[in-house]
């Protein structure tokens, strides 16, 4: 499950994995994951090592 924002439904949600889309490794060992809310919207959720807030990131 992920816990992910969505700025068009101005709500959060815990996503099943059959919501990925993608995931993205970028360098500095930073993931992003793809997703979509339960409208459709697409969703971005950054996580990693180097991700400087603690816990994951929707952006």
């Amino acid at each position: 499950m992920f816990l992910a924002y969505c700025d068009e439904c101005e709500a959060r949600f815990l996503l099943p994995p059959s919501h990925v889309r993608a995931v993205h490794n970028l360098a500095g060992g930073v993931i992003v994951i793809e997703l979509t809310c339960y409208e459709g919207h697409r969703l971005l959720v950054m996580s990693g090592n180097d991700i400087d807030i603690s816990g994951p990131a929707t952006v």
